[in-house]
């Protein structure tokens, strides 16, 4: 039973990390939306933390999947292969679970789009080679206008 226990223990910390990762994935989804690139960059920085964070826990869970001899099943398969008190405990914490994944990854979708977008205006806006543009040069400055001879030897 005490492996349960970790077992479960690990559940509660899946679902906080997720329900972490999902707030900094709305952060990081409002700043793409305003074009707010130190929060954006900011977020991103969050979002590498939580990953790490994120395989810790799942190396944890498959040692203790190993453990509790369940290894590579999914949810379902081990709800059916726990003893029914471990069950009524897990159920609702895997469908908690789930449901903070299905939220992150819709999230992380939207995120991705609007990022996508603004990448595609930047795109235009770079092949447009309007000199009014306000487009700046690779070295970071701002681009001069297009000028004509100014050698009068030319």
């Amino acid at each position: 039973m005490d492996h349960y226990t970790e077992f479960i223990s690990l559940i509660h910390d899946f679902i906080d990390l997720f329900r972490s990762l999902t707030t900094v994935e709305q952060q990081k989804l409002d700043a793409a939306v305003a074009n707010d690139l130190s929060i954006l960059e900011d977020c991103m920085k969050k979002e590498q933390a939580f990953v790490l964070r994120l395989r810790g826990l799942e190396q944890q869970r498959d040692t203790l999947q190993r453990k509790l001899k369940m290894k590579d099943l999914k949810f379902r398969e081990i709800l059916s292969s726990v003893p029914d008190e471990v069950k009524e405990e897990l159920t609702p914490l895997f469908q908690e679970l789930s449901e903070k994944v299905r939220i992150f990854q819709s999230i992380n979708a939207s995120a991705q789009d609007a990022i996508s977008v603004n990448l595609h205006k930047i795109q235009s806006v770079l092949n447009s080679g309007q000199p009014d543009a306000g487009v700046y040069s690779a070295s970071g400055t701002n681009k001069p206008d297009e000028t004509h001879f100014t050698n009068r030897f030319v």
